[in-house]
């Protein structure tokens, strides 16, 4: 059996182990209550974006056969945005959709493949495997914003325009709701029409309309926007669903701890008795007669 000492130590290493699991419990469900703000308030303006993308196809005559992002590039050379935590400590999280992305790129029959990174474990994970990331963003999703999405976007769209990429995936995690975190891969780029079929109307069917320059340039500057509302609602649902995995993580192990420490305490409460014993015995081992008349 353990000396009182050591229990004691052990107790104290617990204590101060769980503390640690509830700090990081209340402050990824702070950073996850902000995310899901961030992505509530980015949803308005990307379903606005998809509604007017939607309107200039149905009412505007638009032709999408010139349009860089509607086009079907002949070949097989694939970008893939994978995006993953800087840290560990929140589960299965980052080897789910890490795991997820390998498979896409290794099955889906790709002449080319370049990667794109987002985060310290997606980059590490693929180095391992001696697949070098082409681009790697870091500390962007400790903090994302509009601004890292626009710069991620405009890379991207511009290889594409560019013809160096035939096709755009984005790997990330969709938080279904909290504590329930799905790996996803969504096709950035080509677009199809029938991406927006299912776009809330933005104005009754008119025709009769005039655009300047064109309706074809005011698809073309629009449909970037809604690219970036994308891009950035992927980084803000992965940074959303690995706050909610680390708050199951640190659950868990704060119940854990609390499970040890009970068996501790009660480990503590056996060895101490059994010290008292152990001193009452050889105090009358120690002093027979006395011990005798006590009797």
């Amino acid at each position: 059996m353990s000396s009182v000492s050591e229990i004691r130590r052990h107790i104290s290493a617990v204590e101060d182990t769980a503390k640690i699991t509830r700090a990081m419990h209340l402050i990824s469900s702070a950073k996850m209550r902000r995310a899901i703000q961030m992505h509530d308030n980015n949803l308005i303006y990307f379903q606005k974006a998809r509604s007017v993308i939607r309107f200039l196809l149905e009412n505007s005559g638009a032709s999408i056969a010139a349009n860089p992002y509607f086009r079907q590039h002949p070949g097989k050379r694939a970008a893939f945005l994978v995006i993953a935590a800087d840290k560990g400590l929140c589960g299965g999280y980052n080897q789910d959709v890490l795991r997820l992305a390998r498979r896409a790129m290794e099955e889906g029959g790709f002449n080319e493949r370049f990667l794109f990174t987002v985060g310290h474990m997606a980059s590490d994970y693929f180095q391992a495997l001696g697949m070098h990331p082409d681009v790697n963003y870091l500390h962007i999703i400790q903090s994302p914003d509009l601004e890292s999405a626009r710069t991620i976007t405009y890379e991207l769209c511009s290889l594409f325009r560019s013809k160096m990429l035939d096709e755009v995936y984005v790997a990330y995690t969709e938080l279904k709701h909290i504590g329930l975190q799905e790996p996803r891969v969504l096709r950035l780029l080509p677009i199809l029409r029938d991406d927006f079929s299912d776009a809330q109307p933005f104005h009754t069917p008119t025709g009769h309309l005039s655009y300047f320059p064109s309706a074809e340039k005011t698809l073309e500057e629009i449909v970037p926007h809604y690219l970036i509302g994308l891009v950035y609602s992927t980084l803000v649902q992965s940074f959303a669903s690995e706050h909610s995995a680390r708050m199951s993580a640190m659950e868990a192990a704060t119940k854990n701890a609390d499970e040890m420490l009970g068996k501790l305490r009660l480990q503590l409460n056996h060895a101490r008795q059994a010290v008292i014993t152990q001193e009452i015995t050889e105090i009358v081992s120690g002093n027979p007669e006395q011990g005798g008349l006590g009797l």
